[in-house]
């Protein structure tokens, strides 16, 4: 199946491996006047492809007549999908207990073969109908990147780890840049920032998905930055109900919300930190660092409970007076830091000032950079959940073998 390029979101994509299905949601499609949608042949597999390399569609039609694991080809669609997806799953199977399954996934339904127009019409109008009130609907993460002083890195950290989770793990990601006086994610990205955003934050009737889509930037396939600086003298004013109503918008639309945010944690940054998923603080091995890091540590963990924190030491090696040992560092914390950026500066100035992401060089700021990725998605957690596991199961056979050796010395 060829695959083509577009950055115009779809409203249904369907993946079918016969005509007479294809034929059926071609048909929906024209009564229901659904623009932007079609149907074509193609297996679960050539849907991944497809949206590695196009906008997620409103709804996903999959076939899985013909694929061996189902299960692990829709958690792979859904890997790739933004959060907001619709999945309607058909094939040939009518098991109830694969129905149950299919829906532990988060599919909306399955269709048994031959699908009919009428059934695939009622499901589409069910998914486009209204949400009841207290529904619960899957969107993005967001990751809230703040510094405990200036210039320890949270700009160029939230940036090139953006980079690396939409280049590298196909996500659908925005870098959200919260400081309206001084921020620079911009630059960091070569892209200029303009002022409609803050002018429409400004106005809360214009909150509207299509606000997001003329007020974002694009930076490659699936990297966006939303952003603006306002004028020094005046500032913006932002209405904090219409920014709260913006960021939840901005959830459902992306996989990733990657927000450098000022030290100030009151205003817009505090409404986002109440629906952060994590916090990354960055630091500098300094007493003025750690003073505000363990504040700042106060503040989350009385304000936002129980939620992810990483914190991330920069610019290690960095000949300073003030610079103190990792020990008494986390003594002034009470805990661990998680990861040790070292100091590359020619590198990150380097690279912020011809507008790429420094993780395309060899610096040995990349590998950190990439496991701050990889523990933003989960896989840290999933590495040692399967380790507890296998340690599990270790056990179990070691205590089962020792229970056969002492019945055999007993017999013998």
């Amino acid at each position: 199946m060829a695959i083509e390029s577009e950055d115009l979101p779809s409203n249904l994509m369907g993946f079918v491996t016969d005509p007479v299905s294809g034929h059926v949601i071609m048909n929906v499609i024209k009564d229901m006047n659904m623009a932007y949608s079609r149907s074509v042949t193609g297996t679960p597999g050539d849907a991944v492809e497809f949206l590695k390399n196009n906008r997620t569609p409103k709804i996903l039609i999959i076939d899985v007549s013909n694929s061996e694991l189902p299960l692990a080809d829709l958690n792979k669609i859904k890997e790739y999908s933004s959060p907001n997806v619709n999945m309607i799953v058909i094939g040939s199977r009518n098991d109830v207990g694969l129905f149950r399954d299919f829906m532990t996934v988060g599919i909306c339904d399955y269709l048994v073969k031959p699908i009919t127009t009428a059934l695939l019409k009622k499901t589409i109008e069910e998914i486009n109908a209204p949400r009841k009130p207290g529904v619960y609907e899957k969107t993005g993460k967001l990751i809230q990147f703040i510094a405990s002083v200036g210039g320890a890195g949270s700009t160029t950290a939230s940036t090139n780890i953006a980079w690396i989770l939409a280049n590298r793990h196909f996500k659908r990601t925005v870098v959200l840049d919260l400081d309206f006086l001084f921020g620079s994610a911009n630059l960091m990205l070569d892209i200029k920032a303009e002022n409609s955003y803050l002018d429409t934050l400004e106005s809360p009737e214009k909150i509207d998905e299509y606000f997001i889509e003329t007020n974002m930037k694009k930076h490659g396939k699936r990297l966006y930055y939303i952003g603006g600086l306002a004028d020094l003298v005046r500032g913006v004013s932002v209405d904090m109900e219409s920014f709260s109503a913006f960021v939840e918008l901005v959830k459902k639309q992306f996989n990733y919300i990657l927000v450098d945010s000022p030290r100030d944690v009151g205003g817009v940054a505090h409404v986002a930190m109440k629906k952060t998923d994590m916090l990354v603080i960055m630091v500098e091995m300094s007493v003025a660092s750690a003073q505000n890091t363990a504040r700042l540590l106060e503040f989350f963990n009385t304000d936002q409970p129980g939620k992810k924190i990483i914190i991330v030491a920069n610019k290690l090696g960095l000949s300073s007076g003030g610079a103190i040992a990792r020990e008494s560092f986390e003594k002034v914390i009470d805990r661990k830091i998680d990861y040790m950026m070292p100091l590359d500066e020619g590198v990150a100035l380097a690279a912020a000032n011809i507008g790429q992401p420094l993780v395309l060089s060899d610096s040995p700021l990349t590998e950190t950079l990439e496991s701050i990725a990889d523990d933003i998605l989960g896989k840290k957690d999933t590495v040692a959940l399967l380790a507890a596991i296998l340690e599990k199961e270790r056990s179990f056979f070691e205590k089962l073998k020792e229970k056969v050796f002492d019945v055999f010395r007993k017999n013998k």
